[in-house]
């Protein structure tokens, strides 16, 4: 993680999944401004186009976001060192949060 994307597009803010994951992205918004959010851009429609890149800053992609289909859960939450599995929308909020400002989702390992 840590690098430019070159494999992604830019996810707006009027882009929706009709699912769950709108709102992760919509307070995750709200909780890091300026972030930025990159959806997987998939050569075949078979592929599997549920990952998201977050970044802030220079760092486009601090954390790795992935999803069922149509945005459902379960939520996987990846930076560098720390990966979090969940299926609840405030805990996926605070883990994407904590992964932008630190670059880190906890402190040395999954989050309870």
């Amino acid at each position: 993680m840590g690098r430019a994307l070159s494999r992604a597009r830019s996810w707006e803010q009027g882009d929706l999944t009709v699912g769950p994951v709108d709102q992760v992205f919509a307070q995750v918004r709200q909780a890091v401004p300026g972030v930025i959010i990159e959806r997987l851009a998939v050569t075949r429609t078979s592929d599997d186009d549920n990952v998201f890149f977050l970044g802030a800053g220079a760092v486009l992609d601090r954390v790795q976001f992935d999803t069922g289909p149509g945005g459902q859960p379960p939520f996987l939450v990846e930076t560098d060192s720390c990966r979090v599995v969940t299926a609840d929308v405030a805990e996926a909020v605070a883990a994407v949060s904590a992964g932008l400002r630190s670059g880190d989702v906890g402190s040395g390992g999954d989050l309870p």
